[in-house]
């Protein structure tokens, strides 16, 4: 595993963009990510599960590698492959059970807040929804906040070749609009409003946080997660149709 080596064949896919320049390149880099992949081993997820996870990132890196930064690519590949891994650990290790009580008042939220939303034609702030259920403001930010943990996104759910959602929107600078360009997406994203865009774009190319996405489409964190969890429910029933 040499690092001239590595960067040299990154270089040549750069300039040529391949296929047989991205194998070359995928097939030089592929011990760094073995090699990345088993500094994770030992953490409840088979060492070639997160082989496949890193070497998904490294495709990901060198469709999105641009030599005229001035960057080695080592520089750049070794912590984008490490981040994605520690963040598929993350992920995973969110894969719990919501307890039964949680699950019901989720639920009961869920059905107020789609009256309310109805009704005013606009998303409700907390008080108002915590005053159509009964219930105080700390219950119903309590509850939000829990759901928020223990719920798996939608984007966790594999397709027919083992990838997740996440790890199409989640690729960076070149990545996202290869993705996009497949027909299916294309034509699901054709359904969302400006703002849903808006919103994808954020949490799933710039990887922003919620409470950032937030505050930069001026809404609260409930509301973009609640139009998050709405517009990926949509995105999988368009495609599922086409």
């Amino acid at each position: 595993m040499n690092a001239d080596d590595i960067h040299n064949a990154a270089m040549r896919y750069a300039s040529t963009r391949t296929k047989e320049a991205l194998d070359e390149a995928v097939s030089v880099a592929l011990p760094l990510c073995n090699a990345i992949a088993a500094r994770f081993a030992g953490r409840g997820i088979e060492l070639e599960d997160l082989r496949q996870v890193a070497a998904m990132a490294l495709v990901n890196a060198l469709n999105g590698f641009d030599p005229k930064r001035g960057l080695r690519f080592t520089t750049y590949v070794t912590p984008t492959i490490t981040g994605t891994v520690r963040n598929y650990i993350r992920d995973r290790a969110q894969l719990v059970r919501t307890p039964r009580g949680l699950r019901e008042q989720g639920m009961q939220m869920d059905r107020m807040l789609e009256q309310l939303t109805q009704r005013l034609h606009r998303e409700p702030t907390v008080p108002e929804l915590a005053q159509e259920l009964g219930w105080t403001l700390e219950q119903v930010i309590s509850i939000h906040a829990s759901r928020e943990k223990s719920q798996v996104s939608s984007l966790d759910a594999q397709d027919e070749n083992g990838m997740m959602v996440f790890d199409h929107l989640g690729k960076q600078e070149k990545g996202f609009e290869d993705f996009e360009m497949r027909e299916d997406l294309r034509n699901a994203l054709k359904t969302l409003s400006h703002e849903e865009r808006t919103l994808i774009r954020l949490r799933f190319q710039e990887q922003l946080s919620q409470q950032a996405t937030a505050r930069k489409m001026n809404l609260t964190q409930m509301q973009v997660s609640r139009m998050e969890r709405r517009v990926l429910r949509s995105l999988k029933g368009v495609m599922q149709t086409i």
